[in-house]
């Protein structure tokens, strides 16, 4: 299943605000569908050899949970030492932690980078957000090629249900399903590292978004919504029907490869607009500013 966003039908702007939440929604919420990271694969922007990476730090790499990690906080240095040697000191201060409560202070810390950098990250090359849309197309496939437990959306309609009723079970499965997007997280952040770092000696200067690239991402989720696979699912939840049956058996990790496959097709200046537009999102807002449609 695959789309052309320049190909799509067009519809009336409804404001950069719409239009830059729509694709950050999108990104994010399909980067949630997968649980493939436990296997091998090659993280955005990461082409040296791990022991290569961290002879090359000079500062100790602190207990972090995996490759990934350890990745990021070397990418990290090479944007900000100061940075990096700030969330050391907070690893260390913070005592024995388990794997999410580690990243949950990583990310917290990179917050506040990406917030700092956010304006280096605007002048970023697109070659960098096309790294991350196609990691994460890649693994949504891989995750529903290996029948991923995670990838049926009937299971999240379960979980919905035992939320209140059982809820050391459903903290539990919540556990399960966030353990293997520990990985991609730190993914996310290498290549954002990297895009950083490269616009400094190849920065690319962008004008404000533009009605045309609204259109576009418009026509983009239009396109995604008229999937075939996608148009029965919506429709039944939009009808009165059983929720839970709609959803028993739909592979969530197809229909995200579809829409990351969708983004890839936007033209390429849309997606430098929006990279921008999001960095300046984030130098102003933080990450408060697409918090709204990821509550997961």
């Amino acid at each position: 299943m695959t789309f052309d966003a320049r190909k799509a039908n067009t519809a009336s702007a409804s404001g950069q605000q719409n239009a830059l939440f729509a694709l950050v929604t999108l990104v994010v919420v399909c980067g949630a569908f997968f649980a493939v990271l436990s296997l091998p694969h090659k993280a955005a922007g990461r082409d040296t050899p791990l022991d290569q990476r961290v002879s090359s730090v000079t500062i100790d790499v602190p207990d972090l949970p995996g490759e990934a990690a350890e990745a990021y906080f070397i990418a990290l240095g090479k944007v900000d030492p100061d940075a990096q040697i700030v969330l050391s000191g907070k690893i260390a201060k913070a005592g024995k932690l388990d794997d999410e409560a580690v990243t949950t202070l990583v990310m917290a810390h990179a917050e506040t980078v990406l917030r700092d950098h956010a304006g280096d990250l605007a002048l970023a090359d697109t070659k960098h957000l096309d790294n991350i849309l196609d990691m994460t197309r890649d693994r949504l496939r891989t995750a529903s090629r290996k029948r991923s437990k995670w990838c049926d959306a009937g299971r999240y309609a379960d979980l919905a249900d035992i939320e209140f009723k059982q809820p050391a079970d459903f903290e539990q499965s919540l556990g399960e399903l966030k353990t293997p997007l520990l990985d991609y997280s730190y993914d996310v952040m290498t290549g954002l590292m990297v895009a950083i770092e490269d616009a400094w000696e190849n920065p690319v200067k962008r004008g404000e978004m533009t009605r045309a690239d609204e259109a576009a991402l418009q026509g983009m989720m239009m396109s995604i919504m008229a999937d075939p696979d996608v148009l029965p699912l919506m429709m039944s939840l939009q009808s009165d029907g059983d929720a839970k049956k709609a959803l028993k058996g739909v592979d969530v990790c197809s229909l995200g490869a579809t829409a990351v496959t969708a983004a890839k097709t936007l033209p390429q200046e849309t997606k430098g607009r929006l990279l921008a537009e999001a960095a300046r999102q984030m130098e102003e807002n933080g990450a408060s500013a697409f918090r709204t449609g990821v509550g997961f």
